[in-house]
């Protein structure tokens, strides 16, 4: 990677290359049992609610990814914008709350 990309630019890498290695036959698609070793490892928070293979199963029903089927890139970004969305509405709680607090000083 270039020194000079910026923060959000190594993120999206940072996605990109996650995803591709964690199939182990460098496939476009990543199987249920490989989906989920990589939100062990990578989300683990994400895993641990996800929890059994009944949980998986419901997790990718939500992500859209029919039975028996790969999860893609996109199927997999769907879960990363539902994510950062989360964070968005914590942190804009944050700020709310914060200037609110200021505004009453």
């Amino acid at each position: 990677m270039d020194p000079q990309n910026t923060d959000l630019e190594l993120a999206i890498h940072t996605l990109v290359e996650n995803f591709h290695s964690a199939s182990s036959t460098n496939a476009n698609t990543l199987t249920a049992q490989e989906f989920q070793s990589m939100l062990s490892k990578e989300l683990p928070t994400m895993a641990k609610k996800a929890g059994d293979q009944e949980g998986l199963n419901k997790l990718l029903t939500e992500m859209s990814v029919e039975e028996g089927k790969g999860v893609t890139f996109k199927d997999f970004w769907k879960l990363v914008e539902s994510l950062a969305n989360a964070q968005f509405g914590l942190q804009s709680n944050e700020k709310q709350v914060k200037c609110v607090k200021c505004s009453l000083m």
